[in-house]
């Protein structure tokens, strides 16, 4: 069944300040998270799905360090997240130890 979140402006008063100070707080202590919940938000996308494109990028770079990953959909539905390997990358995909906040 899906879950539903209630419009803000439909929530009692205490319960939509409460909300507004979460995303403030996030906004402020991780810019990063608070850009990519802002968008899973506005274009509804399913955070689940993040999980294994994340975990594709990883093995991707931990092994030959090169490839590309596709995503598949069905029906509107993810069927399939596929990591494959190639020889090419232009891009850095990890951050330093250094840099990881």
């Amino acid at each position: 069944m899906k879950q539903r979140t209630l419009p803000l402006n439909s929530l009692p008063t205490e319960e939509k300040a409460n909300i507004e100070k979460y995303w403030e707080v996030i906004r402020q202590l991780d810019p990063e998270l608070y850009k990519l919940k802002i968008l899973l938000n506005e274009f509804r996308v399913n955070p689940v799905i993040l999980e294994s494109v994340i975990k594709s990028i990883s093995n991707l770079a931990y092994g030959s360090g090169y490839g590309k990953i596709q995503i598949f959909m069905q029906n509107r539905k993810i069927t399939n997240v596929k990591p494959e390997e190639s020889n090419e990358v232009n891009e850095e995909a990890l951050l330093e130890v250094d840099n990881i906040g």
